[in-house]
């Protein structure tokens, strides 16, 4: 930087130093020229004021006020030219200027004050090629590590060495993207903060430097500094989309069971990981089934904390991840971990396996994930899914068609049929836990033996539906979730068979309990009414379909007459 004492040591000019010798470091930004009384209105401050004394005045109290109007206004200095209408510097002047250490020069009457003006503009154009050219420099060696892939750390460290700053990158949840500290550690908080654009999202680089404000020069390296770190964002995010499609593609294809054991070690190996090392699947849901993208970087971000090498992908449900893990116990810790991190957020773990094994880790996480209702649930939870998850899909549907038959094909059977078997065949628990009444129930248990054959209440039959209901619900872990098997199914009740609900009698349609007062015989198109009539339940109830109604007496709890009112 320009300063009054290089203007004075200029070669060829003879300037001397006539007062405020103390001042002779300030900074010079700009020269100029004038006679006014008070120049200070036309100037910024940092400049060095030449004259020849023609606006200073007479009077010793107005040259003191001179002096005071340039030093108060923050000029670098002034530089009094004599032999015009003063033939040294006034005493007042330089006695007023040695007292606030404001530096005035002596300009001899043969140096024209352009000489003066000249050389300064130079040594000043020198210094702003000076700064670009180090600014260029520095841009060069940022771009030349954005092409090389050095990282968002090796950008920090670039800007923190040439600047002698700390930085701090963060993203919008405040996770902090990558940091670097100068020669002295200093605090962050308060510090300049500059947007990083990366498209839809904008992170925030952070830089402080103990008890110095940043420059010009400082904020135009800084700059270069916001383009590089805004094209590393972008390619890490390019890049990480890649790699969650690909890793999708693996852990799909591994659940299937479509690669060999030499193919799942090229593919595993593509994602930085030892083919050779024990992985365990970790399936991830988050508090009130969110973002599965959000929850994958909450499970990434611990498992990142615990040092687990891993490979990821968010699903349309969940998150799925493979790490690796020595032990059992280390695989449950990592999920114990992620649920303290984010509580609310489930977790399933699947056995530590190798090779075509992990196919059967990220079922079982599937499925333990989908069947226990914990925190966390692991494999060793799944009790006979273990076994039927082991077993070919071809076997596993063979067995449900021929123990269910058509009722394979009804969700709220198979529902109404598993939570009978999960409550012991204890009819009121189960019809307590569906919302309907225990008489629907048994109709409902009627209709399946109709369709497969057997019922509940015989022993023998009782535990093959069992098999049957968890070799279904195997097959659905299997083929994507139960979400999807409980959706599928809704949307096929809606376009067949509705899933039946019940009206006390005293709480029928005002419609029905209208047409009851027409006759008492049952028959199509009448109602009839009775004490002993406890109960009606709907079997279709649709604008444009027919209505049928079965009603269940108290006492046999058998059927004992029906309405029926024909589709529209």
């Amino acid at each position: 930087m320009l300063t009054v004492r290089d203007i004075a040591e200029l070669q060829g000019l003879q300037l001397g130093v006539a007062a405020g010798a103390e001042g002779l470091d300030n900074d010079v930004r700009w020269v100029h020229v004038s006679e006014l009384a008070d120049p200070t209105p036309w100037l910024e401050g940092g400049e060095l004021l030449i004259t020849t004394g023609l606006g200073v005045g007479e009077l010793s109290r107005n040259q003191r006020d001179y002096v005071r109007r340039l030093a108060g206004h923050g000029l670098a200095g002034l530089a009094f030219g004599v032999g015009f209408g003063h033939p040294e510097v006034p005493a007042a002047l330089v006695d007023e200027a040695d007292r606030l250490g404001f530096p005035v020069l002596i300009v001899p009457y043969e140096v024209p004050f352009i000489a003066i003006t000249k050389a300064a503009a130079t040594h000043l154009a020198n210094e702003e090629l000076a700064r670009i050219t180090s600014a260029l420099t520095v841009h060069e060696r940022l771009a030349a590590a954005v092409l090389a892939g050095r990282g968002v750390h090796a950008l920090l460290g670039i800007l923190a060495d040439h600047l002698g700053c700390s930085l701090a990158l963060v993203d919008e949840s405040g996770r902090v993207v990558g940091e670097q500290t100068g020669p002295r550690r200093v605090s962050l908080e308060g510090g300049l903060e500059l947007p990083v654009g990366t498209g839809r999202e904008t992170a925030t680089l952070t830089a402080a430097r103990p008890g110095d404000e940043f420059g010009e020069y400082d904020l135009l390296v800084l700059h270069h500094g916001q383009t590089a770190l805004s094209f590393e964002l972008s390619r890490r995010r390019a890049v990480s989309a890649a790699e969650l499609r690909l890793a999708g593609d693996l852990l799909e294809d591994l659940e299937h069971d479509r690669l060999d054991e030499r193919e799942v070690a090229r593919r595993v190996a593509a994602f930085g990981l030892e083919p050779q090392r024990t992985y365990a699947a970790l399936l991830a849901v988050g508090p009130d089934e969110g973002s599965a993208e959000g929850t994958r970087l909450i499970v990434a971000g611990v498992l990142d904390t615990r040092g687990a090498p891993y490979v990821s992908t968010a699903r349309r449900d969940r998150a799925a991840f493979l790490v690796a893990t020595d032990t059992e116990e280390d695989a449950l810790a990592a999920a114990r971990a992620v649920v303290d991190a984010a509580p609310g957020t489930r977790v399933g773990v699947g056995r530590p396996s190798t090779g075509r094994g992990l196919g059967r880790s990220l079922l079982e996480a599937r499925a333990a994930l989908d069947a226990v209702a914990g925190p966390v649930a692991s494999y060793q939870d799944l009790g006979s899914l273990e076994l039927l998850l082991s077993l070919p899909g071809a076997t596993l549907e063979a067995f449900v068609d021929r123990v269910l038959g058509p009722a394979a094909q009804s969700p709220w059977l198979l529902e109404s049929l598993s939570a009978l078997l999960d409550t012991g065949c204890r009819w009121s628990e189960a019809a307590d836990q569906l919302g309907i009444h225990r008489h629907t129930l048994r109709y409902r248990m009627e209709a399946l033996r109709k369709q497969s054959g057997r019922h509940p209440d015989d022993p023998q039959q009782r535990m093959e539906l069992w098999l049957a209901v968890k070799a279904r619900q195997a097959l659905a872990a299997r083929d994507g979730s139960e979400e999807r098997a409980r959706l599928e199914g809704r949307s096929r009740r809606r376009d067949s068979n509705p899933r039946p609900f019940a009206y006390k009698a005293n709480a029928l349609p005002a419609e029905l309990l209208r047409r009851s007062a027409h006759g008492r015989r049952a028959g199509r198109g009448q109602l009839r009414t009775s004490r002993d009539f406890w109960c009606v339940t709907i079997l279709r109830f649709t604008r444009w379909s027919a209505l049928s109604i079965v009603f269940v007496s108290q006492p046999s709890s058998s059927a004992i007459c029906s309405y029926e009112r024909p589709s529209r």
